[in-house]
């Protein structure tokens, strides 16, 4: 069974291709650039969800996840 991609995944991806850079790079550097949380970011998203409980947590790391991959997309669509 496969893990389904966020459709925005999918675009920088995509976008990471063109700029030269092979499927299994892409992801790589998906993975390191939007995935990656630091230790600050971990204690955190822990110090919420003591606090709110564990869908406001899942919630809180959506959000940042989101920014990352919206952060990524603009600098790649401004590279082209």
């Amino acid at each position: 069974m496969t893990k389904d991609t966020h459709p925005k995944d999918q675009k920088i991806i995509r976008l990471l291709q063109q700029n030269g850079l092979i499927k299994n790079e892409a992801r790589q550097r998906l993975k390191q650039e939007v995935y990656s949380l630091n230790r600050n970011e971990i204690q955190k998203i822990q110090r919420y969800s003591k606090h709110f409980g564990l869908n406001a947590k899942q919630k809180m790391i959506d959000e940042i996840l989101d920014i990352r991959r919206d952060t990524m997309l603009g600098k790649l669509s401004a590279s082209f």
